[in-house]
């Protein structure tokens, strides 16, 4: 038989309970374990069978969107968690698909010579006013000028198409028979293209001139997809020579092919959130990634077989992700980067008198990427920076480690009479740096003087108990025993609830002991 507990093992048990709560309110702090970098998911559910899907981009709603250039002609949008939705379009042959300056995505129709427009809610609008006849046009690109930019690989011509459909072509300086195809937006604020059949990089300014370079490219490499690199160069793939090229934006060419395994005809190519550059294989059906001084790593695991890889994107969730044109799949590729989140986006600290202190409200900055997140200073800017003040900063400058976080604390302290507001930045090494929340308060004007005073008043930090030091909580949230003693508010809650327990079981067992 168990015998009865005493009170003073009751109050070890209970002791014992609270740091088991403690460790278990550690442990769920903690994000969930990623996937390997490297590791191929492919996704096929809810894809229209012979779709032959192409191009592929990060959408504005966190979603990730494909073409699908067969069949009926569809757009389709899959969520991070492999739920595909299609949208059919009036005309046919979508292609090369990107995210515009107005958070619409934009397609390239290039069966029936338009330029199509979905929002994220699905509504479809078509442009085939200013698109010259047979032209064909292949892929797109979001330009330095707020436009949409797009190649003509049958008119041998590039495009431009404003956001509310107004479309100019540019066919002065594009060899004939070049076959222009993918388009990317250079370092130098320029427009860069591939030249398929032409053995040329072509550079475009936002005035339509035209500049093409050739020498260094190899004959017959058939220059297929472009991107510009965390380096500040132009990286393109070639197709026909199984290489991998780079060209600064001076024209300097310089190819790589160790490492690519023969006859895989790279193709499509993005910027990873690694710093490196990924590309696919149409006939290898690998992905292949390459440094920026030209190593080679291909990954097939998980990718079936002739399923021919074609467009290849970073999405929203810092992964890779690549459309298969046989076979109707979606693959992701874990990709070993830090992904930050900022939370929250933003913060109102209502009404305050001017000059007065508020409290800290803490931003958390989460890594749930696969590799270290590498904080820069945070700041604070905007209409009315000098009203908020960052406190217990603990991101500036740090590492944060896979599934850890940090906080900053932002403080209020209104200048003028109204609505103010700022913005805290927050810098990093990913791709979507610097992370913004929006900081906004009111001040109101300060309280009359008071006439009357206490006839008695207490000393600084103290209460009206005899004289002895009580803790409080001041309007920072923290609790303070006098000037120069502040505690966490956490801290200092846990400290009173555990004196007063301390307390309750001394005197329970004092009057047993009696």
């Amino acid at each position: 038989m168990t015998a009865p507990a005493t009170g003073r093992h009751r109050y070890g048990r209970w002791l014992a309970a609270l740091a088991v709560g403690l460790a278990t309110i550690q442990m769920t702090g903690a994000g969930p374990a990623s996937a390997a970098p490297g590791d191929i998911t492919e996704f096929s559910a809810g894809i229209t069978a012979g779709s032959e899907l192409r191009g592929i981009t990060a959408g504005p709603d966190g979603n990730v969107w494909f073409a699908e250039h067969v069949i009926t002609s569809r757009i389709g949008r899959i969520t991070p968690g492999g739920t595909v939705t299609e949208f059919s379009l009036g005309g046919k042959g979508p292609s090369g698909i990107v995210v515009g300056s107005d958070g619409n995505i934009w397609f390239t129709e290039g069966d029936s010579q338009r330029i199509g427009r979905i929002t994220p809610g699905g509504a479809i609008t078509e442009f085939v006013t200013g698109v010259g006849p047979a032209s064909g046009p292949t892929e797109i690109a979001a330009g330095p000028d707020g436009n949409l930019w797009f190649t003509e690989q049958l008119g041998d011509r590039v495009g431009r198409i404003t956001p509310d459909g107004t479309i100019t072509e540019f066919a002065s300086g594009v060899t004939a028979g070049s076959h222009p195809w993918g388009i990317t937006a250079g370092p130098d604020g320029n427009l860069w293209f591939a030249e398929y059949d032409g053995n040329r990089i072509g550079r475009i300014t936002p005035g339509g001139t035209v500049t093409e370079f050739s020498t260094g490219i190899t004959a017959g490499s058939l220059p297929v997809g472009i991107a510009t690199g965390p380096d500040g160069n132009l990286w393109f793939t070639e197709r026909g020579g199984d290489r991998i090229g780079r060209i600064t934006p001076g024209g300097t060419v310089t190819e790589f092919g160790t490492g690519i395994t023969p006859n895989s005809q790279p193709f499509e190519i993005t910027a990873g959130p690694d710093g490196n550059l990924w590309f696919t294989d149409l006939t290898g059906s690998r992905i292949g990634r390459i440094t920026p001084d030209g190593t080679v790593t291909e990954f097939a695991t998980g990718i079936t077989p002739g399923s021919s890889p074609r467009g290849i994107a970073v999405g929203p969730d810092g992964n890779i992700w690549f459309t298969e044109a046989i076979g109707d799949r979606i693959g992701r590729i874990e990709v070993a980067a830090p992904h930050a989140t900022l939370s929250p986006a933003s913060h109102d600290f209502g009404g305050r008198a001017v000059d007065s202190l508020s409290g800290a409200q803490q931003f958390t900055i989460a890594n749930a990427g696969t590799a270290p997140l590498t904080v820069g200073d945070a700041s604070i800017g905007g209409a009315n920076a000098g009203d908020f003040a960052t406190t217990a900063d603990h991101c500036s400058g740090a590492t944060v480690a896979p599934g850890d976080s940090c906080t900053i604390g932002v403080r209020f302290t209104p200048g003028a009479v109204g609505a103010r507001a700022a913005t805290l930045s927050v810098p990093d090494n990913t791709a979507a740096s610097p992370h913004i929340a929006a900081l906004t308060g009111t001040g109101t004007a300060p309280p009359p003087a008071s006439s009357s005073s206490s006839s008695t008043p207490h000393p600084s930090g103290q209460g009206s108990s005899g004289g002895s030091t009580v803790p409080h909580l001041d309007s920072a949230g923290l609790a303070s025993t006098g000037a120069n003693v502040g505690w966490p508010a956490g801290i200092g809650a846990a400290a009173l609830v555990l004196g007063a327990a301390l307390a309750f079981a001394g005197r329970k067992h004092g009057r047993r002991s009696a």
